[in-house]
């Protein structure tokens, strides 16, 4: 493609992007519990891991497309998907997530990396600012469900001790609530150990962004958890899915309508030939 039809190629696609849209991808469906009784048997590290390959293929919510914005120079770049960086998690070569405690993903924004030509550390030093504060806000919002959740149950305790609690039982739930609200206070942030490996470019009709990171398992399950909310439970807890409600995009519509077009054409022709066989035309015979 020579460097006319490059730039004419960008200007047809440069009002376009994947923000305005669903993803009309998604991945293949397993049963909860089949998945839940698999990973419960594999270490946090793998079990994170194996949450990210399962996620593959599905769209991101809507929350992360805005909250993991970029913001550098005057563009603002929205997430358009996160996926998992096969090249570094091969069964084969790779190590272990157990061992060295990293995940590797692909980040994928709205853009180009030529933005960024004379200097990419401007956007790598914007994406890294942006996890940090991504996940010092997600341990501030744990932290004030938690919080509130205790508060409900140690404020409905007197109330509730003479029938539902008996002697000595309000007593009890309250030690036990205290023990698990230090031990979570006691319990260290996730360190990100964030680390931008390189910026390329991706993409036939959208044009995209692609940041190859490495991450702690921590921050990328934490990220996951925003990211994909049907793969990643909280507290072993599955979350409540919002309804997207962004259109599909216009390509979509007209595959499904050449689908449609296909398949009544394949019935059609069977029928033609099944006609054929179940009501066979009679010979005519000369006299």
């Amino acid at each position: 493609m020579g460097e006319a039809d490059a730039s004419k190629h960008k200007g047809a696609y440069s009002g376009r992007k994947s923000e305005s849209t669903r993803n009309p991808h998604t991945s293949r469906p397993s049963a909860a519990s089949r998945r839940q009784k698999d990973l419960a048997a594999l270490c946090p590290e793998e079990r994170v891991l194996e949450q990210w390959r399962r996620s593959t293929g599905s769209p991101v919510s809507d929350e992360s497309k805005v909250q993991f914005q970029v913001q550098a120079l005057e563009n603002t770049h929205r997430l358009a998907d996160v996926r998992l960086w096969d090249d570094h998690h091969c069964a084969r070569t790779s190590k272990k997530v157990q061992d060295t405690g990293t995940i590797f993903l692909e980040f994928f924004f709205d853009g180009s990396p030529a933005d960024y030509n004379d200097n990419q550390e401007i956007f790598t030093k914007a994406f890294e600012q942006m996890i940090e504060r991504q996940l010092q806000e997600r341990r501030l919002i744990e932290f004030r469900q938690k919080f509130a959740t205790r508060k409900r149950r140690t404020g409905a305790l007197p109330r509730n001790d003479s029938s539902d609690c008996g002697e000595g039982g309000g007593a009890e739930v309250i030690a036990d609530d205290d023990s698990e609200w230090k031990e979570y206070l006691q319990r260290p942030a996730p360190v990100s150990n964030i680390s931008v490996r390189s910026i390329r470019e991706a993409g036939c009709c959208l044009s995209f962004l692609v940041c190859q990171t490495s991450l702690s398992w921590q921050a990328s399950e934490i990220l996951g958890q925003v990211a994909f909310q049907e793969h990643f439970p909280i507290d072993g807890m599955e979350q409540e899915i919002p309804k997207c409600d962004k259109p599909m995009p216009r390509w979509a519509y007209g595959m499904m309508g050449c689908t449609a077009f296909l398949a009544l054409i394949t019935i059609f022709s069977w029928w033609q030939v099944m006609r054929q066989v179940i009501f066979p035309t009679p010979l005519s015979i000369p006299p």
